[in-house]
């Protein structure tokens, strides 16, 4: 039943083509190589956020530092793209590389806005120091060698990035509540409209692509 529910959700995102996701111990992740990618840098780089900036007035990273990020995106567009108009083949460690890289800097623009929503003190960067881009890129690189090599367990992995999945959804979600000044109530309705909203694409998936 644990497996049908993160399968279920991972539906929600993800092609789910077992070519190009990974396995672990014989059996194959909710999402391909490289939606488990894109989630990992997600979980990478939002783990060190809460833990680092949640007392912290913080703001989107300087313009120099937004363009720098966005060079972290280009490896998925040209990997994506050169796979899809067939310019050449990819594999499941890139598509694994170039997700970590693109979801490792997204939490970077969405969090200090969530963050920042209710905070009127003067605001410092997401990224003041070398530690706030390394710490997140080498969790990431850590456990995308080991969801790689198959080291991590694979309700685990498989639990996390689906956590991580319905964590993101929410916290886009909760744009919609910002005027919500208890916080219980607008975390509430933010999951209750993401399990809705995956939930919905899940069952679209299932019904337009029956034998996927």
């Amino acid at each position: 039943m644990l497996d049908e529910f993160l399968h279920f959700f991972g539906r929600a995102i993800c092609h789910q083509i077992e070519e190009r996701s990974l396995t672990i111990s014989g059996e194959t992740l909710s999402v391909c190589a490289r939606d488990t990618g894109i989630y990992v840098g997600i979980f990478s780089t939002l783990s060190y956020l809460i833990m680092s900036k949640r007392k912290k007035s913080i703001t989107i990273p300087s313009i120099r530092m937004s363009f720098f990020l966005l060079l972290f995106i280009l490896p998925l567009i040209i990997d994506g793209l050169g796979s899809y108009l067939h310019l050449f083949e990819s594999n499941n460690l890139r598509r694994l590389v170039t997700g970590i890289l693109f979801g490792l800097v997204l939490p970077y623009f969405l969090y200090p806005v969530l963050s920042n929503k209710l905070l009127k003190q003067k605001s410092e960067t997401v990224i003041q120091r070398g530690r706030d881009l390394y710490f997140p890129l080498l969790l990431s690189c850590i456990l995308g060698i080991m969801s790689y090599w198959g080291i991590i367990p694979y309700y685990f992995l498989n639990g996390m990035i689906i956590f991580t999945t319905i964590v993101w959804f929410s916290l886009c979600a909760s744009f919609l509540f910002s005027g919500i000044r208890l916080k219980a109530l607008r975390t509430g309705l933010s999951v209750l409209i993401c399990l809705t909203f995956l939930s919905s694409l899940s069952l679209l998936h299932m019904w337009l692509f029956p034998t996927v």
